[in-house]
């Protein structure tokens, strides 16, 4: 009884160091996310995606922000021709053309 507590203990001391460091490595953004992949999406999951390429280290005049209610109106139907037809590409390579839409 002793010794299967004792190996227990051993084995998660030893796998909780190495989840964290496989869980560190994970990119939580859509920065290198693909088109494809973009299309891929819940059509819910979409909305978040455009608003954070929209604010995403952008400064607009005034210091305002784009809604998250604007990104999907605005901004997913656009996002979505455009995977449409470069699924190859990565989505934000078409970022500075989807500010330029909802800027104007």
């Amino acid at each position: 009884m002793k010794k299967s507590i004792l190996i227990a203990t051993l084995s998660a001391a030893l796998f909780i160091p190495l989840s964290s460091t496989f869980a560190a490595n994970v990119d939580m953004t859509p920065k290198n996310m693909s088109c494809k992949e973009f299309l891929d999406l819940n059509p819910k999951a979409m909305a978040p995606i455009a608003f954070f390429m929209l604010d995403d280290v952008t400064d607009y005049k005034g210091g305002d922000s784009v809604s998250l209610r604007e990104s999907a109106v605005i901004a997913v139907p656009p996002m979505v021709e455009f995977c449409k037809k470069n699924q190859d590409k990565k989505v934000y390579e078409f970022k500075n053309k989807l500010q330029d839409l909802v800027a104007h």
